[in-house]
Formats: structure tokens, sequence, C-alpha cells
């Protein structure tokens, strides 16, 4: 019988051990176990965000010190749409309040090269121009333009950047893109593309926000570089070939095409949603046709297409016609024969009909650029005496460009239903005889020079040999090569080294020019205002100076800008005014003499002889030989004198 026991129960654990597992417990496994790659991507998440990876790719970041009330462009916002490029395109250095001011008017500008300025700094931006301009005619208003701008960006980078935008409280965004939407990044034809269908781009630029995509991305890319060594030789790509070269993947895009097509359905989807969006927030658009240099630049490439003549032998009827005086019949040859062009570096005028249907569709202004360009260019035909290359104005032609949009605002009533009566061309002429020297046209024909020594200017890839050809003839082109090509040194350096060596040779006329330029290339830089303020100083120029120390400190509080904006106003008998500057002064300096002896001065004129006499105790110990220190001293010495015996 306890034989029989034992055996019982021995079959009893056998099939309790065998039990399957109950419905619940079972749903509880498969959860868990599905959960496990979830809590795998979660954790990789917190971590990639932990430690930033990909870095900050938010459009706006915050500045420090002295302009923590500052947003700025950040400048690798470009590696949001850049992931096979070793070298990104940056932003401009444009910055803005984080609370806009009541009296504000803020306005956003997008585009591509042409709008941030190429092949100049900063300062030849249209839009740098326009904000100068519009500072001239509204004196009492806070305007604010905006450059978001990136070379070889399209519009799906516009549309990337809306919301951000938006949440900055825009009065208005000006527009002026559509070159780059074949071989802009993420474009259908470009070597940066993620695929030809919107949707995928669009899901793309939704995911990037998360760190794991991100590092995914660059997985992909990294392997894609890789197979590309190993199947196609040593090297990917040319490492002197241009952007504008490395960004072509597919050269010939005949008109019409079904890949040309789906470009045009590209630009239009994206700025019609762009659209959209703006009027449900309730800001204005204003789109601009664009332009391009149609008399001076052959196609790039000519093929064949269906029923279509070649590119080139349009062209070279346009060129016909033009040599016969026949200019209106040689302009629509022009056209034709740039829309026929298969390397679509240059917007056909399908782009531009586009821009106008919008535009009218939406009720939004369109910037007649086409018309302003054809009044300023020889015979009417946009060539080399307004381009520097195929589609990018040269200075004269980025000066049309502000006052395109300058005029266009007024006629629309932006900013204000009407405008105070300013002399619009004497204001542009002012900026113009300030905003560049011949650095900056020197600078701009180096870039151009590289640009044009590579493809698709020759016609056969390869090295580009225009960086080891250029020899420097002077001390002008040796700053602004080495502004180009050197890491650690700028234009913005290349001006301050020549206004300094101006200013050491007592040439100040060149040292002012320098200067102002700079304060064009970087206006929210307290710096160069400060250092022209000091050439009219020294040249006893106190009048011309006062408006730059002003608004030196606007931007960042100096001993020095106080020190002499108390000065000025107390030569002028504005003693009261003047005390608060050189108090101020003093809290940042209080080992200068010559500040001291004339807050003294200042407290004495506002009948505060004692403060002034304590003040002058204090120049006395940091210099007692100061002129004219001990025969103040005693004057107040004998006032103090006087009011002690009235009293007494």
């Amino acid at each position: 019988m306890k034989k029989q026991s034992k055996k019982h129960s021995s079959k009893s654990d056998k099939a309790g051990a065998e039990r399957p597992l109950g419905k619940r417990k079972r749903h509880i496994f498969a959860i868990g176990v599905a959960l496990i790659p979830l809590l795998f991507f979660l954790l990789l998440e917190l971590g990639l965000q932990a430690i930033q990876y990909g870095g900050n790719l938010k459009l706006f970041i915050s500045l420090t010190g002295p302009y923590s009330d500052y947003l700025a462009v950040n400048p690798s916002v470009g590696k949001r749409f850049f992931f096979t490029q070793v070298t990104v395109p940056t932003p401009s250095n444009d910055v803005f309040l984080k609370k806009k001011p009541e009296n504000g008017y803020r306005i956003f500008v997008l585009g591509g090269s042409t709008t941030i300025g190429y092949p100049y700094g900063p300062n030849l931006m249209f839009s740098r121009l326009l904000h100068l301009m519009l500072n001239e005619i509204f004196p009492d208003r806070h305007i604010e333009v905006v450059n978001v701008a990136m070379t070889a960006v399209n519009s799906y980078a516009y549309l990337d950047y809306l919301d951000e935008i938006l949440a900055q409280d825009p009065d208005a965004i000006l527009i002026y893109g559509g070159h780059n939407e074949f071989y802009g990044a993420l474009g259908v034809a470009s070597a940066e593309s993620l695929g030809k269908f919107r949707w995928v781009v669009k899901a793309y630029l939704k995911l990037k926000k998360y760190r794991t995509f991100l590092l995914l991305r660059d997985g992909i890319a990294r392997l894609r570089i890789g197979l590309q060594k190993w199947f196609g030789g040593d090297s990917v790509e040319d490492p002197s070939a241009t952007l504008m070269e490395r960004m072509v993947a597919e050269q010939q895009i005949a008109y019409g095409s079904p890949l040309y097509r789906m470009g045009l359905f590209q630009f239009e989807a994206n700025i019609r949603e762009l659209l959209q969006r703006c009027q449900q927030n309730g800001v204005q658009v204003v789109l601009s046709e664009l332009v391009s240099n149609i008399r001076d630049l052959p196609p790039f490439e000519s093929i064949p297409a269906d029923t279509l003549p070649p590119a080139d032998e349009v062209y070279q009827q346009a060129r016909q016609l033009d040599r016969q005086g026949q200019f209106r019949a040689a302009r629509e040859k022009y056209y034709r024969a740039k829309d026929l062009d298969a390397l679509r570096f240059r917007a056909s005028e399908d782009l531009n009909a586009i821009i106008h249907r919008l535009a009218q569709e939406y009720q939004i202004p369109v910037v007649p650029m086409k018309a302003f360009f054809e009044k300023a260019a020889r015979d009417g035909l946009i060539g080399n005496d307004l381009m520097t290359d195929h589609l990018h104005p040269n200075i004269k032609g980025y000066f049309i460009m502000a006052d395109a949009f300058l005029r266009t605002l007024k006629q629309n009533g932006l900013i204000a239903s009407s405008w105070r009566q300013v002399p619009l061309k004497r204001v542009e002429q002012r900026i113009q005889s300030r905003c560049y020297t011949a650095l900056d046209s020197i600078y701009g024909e180096i870039r151009i020079r590289i640009l044009k020594g590579g493809w698709p200017f020759k016609k056969e890839r390869g090295p580009n040999q225009e960086l080891l050809n250029f020899k420097p003839r002077n001390m002008l082109e040796r700053l602004a090569f080495r502004a180009w090509v050197a890491k650690d040194y700028s234009l913005e350096k290349a001006h301050v080294d020549l206004a300094s060596l101006a200013e050491q040779q007592r040439d100040y006329a060149t040292a002012i020019r320098e200067y102002q330029a700079l304060i064009c290339l970087t206006p929210y830089n307290a710096s160069p205002y400060l250092k022209l303020a000091n050439v009219y100083i020294v040249l006893g120029k106190l009048n011309e100076a006062l408006p730059y120390l002003y608004r030196s400190l606007e931007l960042e509080p100096t001993a020095f800008a106080y020190k002499w904006v108390g000065q000025i106003l107390l030569e002028r008998g504005r003693a009261k005014e003047a005390l608060p500057y050189l108090e101020k002064a003093r809290k940042r300096a209080p080992d200068d003499p010559q500040l001291l002896y004339n807050l003294s001065g200042a407290y004495a004129l506002n009948q505060r002889f004692s403060e002034a006499m304590k003040t002058i105790l204090e120049a006395e110990k940091i210099d007692p030989d100061f002129p004219d220190l001990q025969a103040f001293k005693q004057q107040l010495k004998e006032i103090l004198e006087k009011q002690q015996a009235r009293v007494q």
C-alpha cells in the first residue's frame, strides 16, 4: 500500500510540472516578452537624449552673458537635413529678442543660398539690407528681420522650420526660394535624399526628433558610404568638389518628365501647406519671383526630350536675336533655353507660375523680382552685369532684391498702413555707402572663382584646382582668401584687422568704412559700434560718436560707452542727463581718473557738492597730477566752506 501511494504521488508531481500556464499568466508573459524590446528602445532613447546624441538641432538657441535676452539661429541646424556630407551648411548669424517688444515688428526670411547672400558675407544678404532700410524708415519701431535661410535647402526645410517660427510670434514671413527644389537636401534628385515621395520625407522630418531614429539614420548613412567605398573605389567623393557638385544625384531631368513633375509637385505641396498654416495663425506671407542668369550662362545639360528642342539650340537662337538687337524676342528664347536645361540648378518659369498661382489663391503679395532685375539689366536681359554665376546676384543685384522687397512691403501696407514719407532711394544710397568695402567684393570673387573651378561650370568632373592655383596679389586678397579657407579666421576678423591697421596708420576714413561694414556684418555685436565711436571721438566728432555709443549700450553695458555718453552730454550742458551714465561708468571702471573728474563735475553742476568733493578726492588718490584736478578741488573746497559758513 505504501509503494502504491508513492507511485501515485510521483505521477501527480509530474502532471503538475507539465500542467500549462493559466490563460491569465500566458497573457502576462506575452506582454512581458513584448515589452522587452520597447523597454530597450525607451532606455536607448533616454540614454541618447542624456548624452545629446546628434547635438542640438533646434532652430533657435539661447545666448548667454550680456546677450541672454536674445535667441540666435542655431549654427548646427543644418544637421537635420545633411547626414552624408562632411561639411554641413550653416545659417546666418541673426539674433532677436526672446520677448518681442510692444512696438516690435518681427519678420522671418526663408530661402537658400541666394537668400543667405552667397557668395558674400551676412552684411550683403538682402534681408540685412532690408532690415537697415526699415530701421531708417521706422525709427520708433523695433523691427527685427531674422534670416533662417541656408545653402542647399528647399521647401522641405521651410516647412520643417515653421512650427518653431510660429512659436516666436512672427508678423510676417518672406520667402525667396525654389532654385533648390531638385538638388536641395531631401529633394527629388538630391544626393541627400530619402526617396522621391513626399510622404516618406515628411515622415522622416517627424521622426528626426527621436535620437534613436538619428542613430539609425547615421548608421545607414555610414553603411551606404562604406558600400560606396567598397564598390566604387578609395573615396566616395572628391574632397575638392563644391557643395553644388556634391548635391546632384540625377544629372539629367528632362523638361516635363515624371521626375520634373515630381519636383514641381513637391514645391507646390510644401508651399501650399506652409501658406495654409500661416493663414490659420494670422501670419502674413510674402512670396517672390525667382531670377537667374539667362543671358550669359549657356545651359549646363542639353538633351532632346520628346518633341522639345535641345536647350543649347534654343540658347544659340537667343544669342542670335540678342546680337541683332531683338531683345524682347531674345528674352523669350533665353528663358526657354533655361527651362530646357536638364541640369536643374536654375528654377524653371513653371515654379514662378506656381508662386503666382498660390499667391492668388491665398491672396498674398508677390515681389515682382523679374521686373526689378530686367529694368536694371542691360537691354532688359539678366546677365553678368547683375549676377555672379548662374543665379546668385552680385552686390548691385542684392541691393535690387532688398529694394524690391522694401517696395512690395510698402505697397501692401505691411508694418504700417501708411509709411513715413522718406525718399526710399536716398535711404538705399545711405545703406549702400556703409555696408561693404573692397574686402567684401574680393571675398565674393574668390568664392565664385572656386565655384566655377568645378563641375558643372567645367564640363568634366575632376579635382578643383582653383584653391591650389590662387595666388593672392595684395593684402586684401590675402585676407579674403584666408577668411574663406582658414577655420580659425573669418570675414569678420579680416574686417577687424583692416580697421585696426588703418587706425594705426591714422587712415581714419578707411577705419570708419571697415567698422561700418562690421556693424552690417554683426549688427548685434557691441564691439564695432564702440570701435567706430572711438574713431569719431579721436577725430573730435562727438555728435557722430553719440548714436553708436547709445546703440552699443542697447546691446551690452560697458564702462567706455557709459563714460563717453556722460561726458558728451556734460559738454552739451545736459548735466542732469549725464549723471546716471557717469555713475554707471564708475561702477565698471572705478580707477579711471578722467571719469572720476567728469563725474565730480557732474555732481557739482547738479548742486551735489559734497559728493563732488568725495569723488575728486578719489581721483586725486589715483592721479594727483591729472590736468586741472587741483584747481577744481580748490573751487569745491571754497564752495563747501561758504556753504558751511552760511549754516553757522
